[in-house]
């Protein structure tokens, strides 16, 4: 009857314990792991760091998996904190007796008996050091036994130990004492970091380094008496003194870095795209070219690799500690007026809708569409060019000569097609010369593309983050086709066959399609290229949009351009040709192909690059196709009132002969009476002379040089009219 009463209480009591460990579990439920959120880690595409960030509270910590640690480093924690770790639950028991126990005889706390999971309890709620504060510990320490794995505990204590000042967890700590990896820890290294979280203020090496070493050496007793080292190896051991990384990196693509950050706050780490070796040699360069930049000056860049559309260097400013320059405004992602960058894409609509070839006749004169009254930058114009021609010389006249035909409302719902939208209210023609908004990023999307089949596609800056799935939908961007493959292709011929800015030979010959841009009064300069294999976006100018007057995106941007090249390896790929593209002779001023012309309409010849050999005619300013194959009117009257070209050299005339006037056949003339008689025709066009069938430069007839019957032709091609004269002494 007793023993059954014994048992009755004992049973009662557990019960009332669960009950009231459930009631206390309840009203207690776990903190977070980590209270003041992720502190985040942005890293280059081989996980060397760019620029770290501190969690609310400013600690620093690179969060890792004990996979990615040391194993020596691994071994030798839990040999020195908890030899148990794997086969307890939460709490030794026989750890808090020798604990207790040295408590009661020395009259002070000698060891906490704490195992890494009390004392991961302890950095995610911290507590008094009482019997209260350690039955608190207990409680938490058996909680997180239930909720979590042995591994991921253990992957709690190496992100969350303390390792002095603003330091936790392992990785973060190898880091800033030795510069390196975790993975790559030396044995001296992996045990001063196994001891340093038990009072990190005290054995911190950069500031105790005689204690730090004391208790290094400590915990490589421990570990050969533990057989993980051998008595030759502690006694080399022992005798190494601490070594300190001592160099600060400063951070690279830092206000990339802070945009991810801010676009994914819970991540701990973020793997981003970018090559750190280019990173760091664009920063090189762009500081650099900060010192040549005037006051209030910065630039911006943004390389992208072709193939996979990832940013494999970026640089938001032009350098990161320069205030004076409004370091800490990206201007890679700032809007601002494009210029003429926006350019070639009307070109490309065009070509794809059928309205020009490369050389279709444009006209580049004073115009009014509709009350704009688009200017070029040096107040000239230029008549007659081809489309090739006018891209490459960025004229305004026949980019919203174009524009007009396209119309601007189709030109931009074109580029939404690909999520490209420009800011502004109202689409207008003004937009083709820069009224707009627009970024640099933007614009590195869009030329991609003349690279890329005409295909734009969502520029990548993420690897998958190992801690989150992976960020976004990054991993599979979208694509939208801005371009056909065939107009994409000309226009990289077009812009690729101008001629690079005065500079030194670049370090690696590569074929670069390229186009400047300068906004309205003098506030932006753009350069973007692209090759095969890579595109490159420069922005300079100043942040606050004052003007610089005197510069331009030929002169200001495209060196930069072209320098950025220079860092960037062979390109591997080349362009193929689209079948459809063929090269064409076409006429002028009709704009159609040689075959379809009749020869008197053929005015001048051009080969084009054409889609399926279409040759459509020349448009008017306006952008209406000429009905017939003379200059269109506006153009015309151009060349008449500037060029002083007589109206009837503008029209085609049938090639029928000249009618010689100042002479006739039969007539007789003697050089004591003429010494030169004057040629003249009844044609307005240009005439080759000819006596006795030998051509004359001059048309003049020296009687002196001739005797008896002679004769005079004067031909137009291969049609001639011929008088006979005679001529006496």
């Amino acid at each position: 009857m007793t023993i059954k009463k014994v048992l009755i209480a004992i049973l009662f009591t557990l019960s009332m314990l669960i009950m009231v460990g459930i009631a206390w579990l309840m009203a207690n439920p776990l903190p977070p792991i980590y209270p003041y959120g992720p502190a985040t880690r942005i890293t280059a595409n081989d996980h060397v760091t760019l620029r770290a960030f501190g969690d609310v509270k400013g600690v620093h910590r690179y969060h890792i998996e004990s996979k990615d640690v040391n194993s020596f480093y691994i071994k030798a924690l839990l040999h020195y904190e908890d030899r148990w770790f794997y086969y307890h639950y939460g709490v030794n028991p026989f750890s808090l007796f020798r604990a207790a126990g040295q408590w009661i005889i020395h009259g002070k706390i000698i060891s906490g008996g704490s195992t890494l999971t009390m004392q991961v309890a302890r950095l995610i709620d911290p507590h008094d050091r009482t019997i209260t504060g350690k039955l608190h510990q207990i409680a938490r320490s058996v909680q997180l036994e239930w909720y979590y794995s042995k591994d991921e505990i253990l992957d709690f204590y190496l992100n969350l130990a303390p390792f002095g000042g603003n330091i936790e967890g392992v990785a973060a700590a190898s880091i800033k004492y030795f510069g390196k990896h975790p993975k790559l820890l030396n044995k001296n290294e992996a045990a001063l970091l196994v001891v340093l979280p038990q009072q990190p203020s005290r054995y911190r090496p950069d500031r105790y380094k005689d204690k730090a070493k004391a208790m290094r050496n400590k915990v490589l007793a421990r570990l050969k008496g533990g057989s993980l080292i051998n008595t030759v190896q502690l006694d080399l051991l022992v005798d190494e003194p601490i070594r300190l990384f001592t160099h600060d990196q400063p951070p690279l693509a830092p206000l990339l870095s802070r945009y991810l950050k801010s676009q994914h706050p819970k991540n701990h780490t973020i793997t981003t795209t970018i090559d750190f070796e280019l990173q760091s040699r664009l920063n090189t360069l762009m500081k650099r070219i900060g010192s040549q930049l005037p006051r209030k000056a910065s630039a911006a860049a943004v390389i992208v690799q072709n193939r996979s559309a990832e940013i494999i260097a970026y640089q938001g400013s032009v350098n990161f500690s320069d205030l004076s320059r409004f370091a800490h405004v990206d201007m890679a992602r700032a809007i601002r007026s494009p210029g003429s960058t926006l350019k070639p894409f009307i070109y490309g609509q065009a070509l794809d809708m059928g309205l020009i070839h490369s050389k279709s006749l444009l006209s580049d004169l004073p115009s009014n569409f509709n009350g704009y009254k688009p200017q070029n930058l040096n107040g000239y114009f230029s008549g007659p060019v081809t489309a090739e021609q006018a891209l490459q010389k960025s004229l305004n006249v026949p980019a919203i000569q174009l524009l007009n035909r396209i119309t601007p409302q189709r030109f931009e719902d074109k580029l939404a097609t690909a999520n490209i939208h420009l800011s502004h209210q109202d689409a207008n023609l003004a937009v083709g010369l820069g009224g707009t908004g627009t970024n640099l990023m933007t614009l590195a999307k869009l030329y991609r593309a003349l690279a890329s089949r005409g295909e734009v596609t969502t520029l990548r800056t993420l690897k998958i983050d190992k801690v989150q799935l992976p960020l976004g939908n990054q991993l599979d961007p979208a694509t939208s086709a801005i371009l056909s493959p065939e107009s994409s292709w000309i226009l990289f011929q077009m812009l690729s066959s101008q001629s690079a800015p005065d500079r030194v030979i670049p370090s690696t010959r590569r074929k670069i399609a390229w186009k400047t841009g300068t906004s309205y009064g003098y506030r932006d300069f753009w350069s973007v290229g692209v090759s095969p294999d890579y595109t490159v976006a420069i922005w300079v100018g100043r942040p606050d949009a004052s003007p610089m007057l005197g510069y331009l995106g030929a002169t200001q941007a495209a060196p930069i351009m072209f320098d950025a090249f220079d860092l960037l390896p062979e390109d591997q790929s080349t362009l193929a040709k689209p079948a459809a593209v063929h090269q064409t002779l076409i006429c002028w001023p009709s704009g159609r192909a040689l075959a379809q012309v009749p020869h008197r309409d053929c005015k001048e010849q051009h080969l084009a690059l054409t889609i399926n050999g279409m040759t459509p005619p020349s448009m008017d300013l306006y952008g209406n196709f000429t009905l017939s194959s003379q200059w269109p009117i506006k153009l015309a009257q151009w060349l008449v009132s500037e060029k002083a070209m007589q109206p009837s050299m503008l029209l085609n005339q049938a090639s029928t002969p000249a009618t010689i006037t100042s002479l006739k056949s039969g007539q007789h003339y003697y050089r004591s009476q003429v010494d030169i008689l004057p040629l003249t025709s009844s044609s307005i066009q240009k005439i080759q002379w000819f006596i006795n069938h030998k051509p004359i430069t001059n048309p003049q007839l020296h009687l002196n040089n001739y005797l008896g019957e002679t004769v005079v032709s004067a031909c137009i091609n291969t049609d001639c009219d011929k008088q006979t004269i005679f001529i006496h002494p």
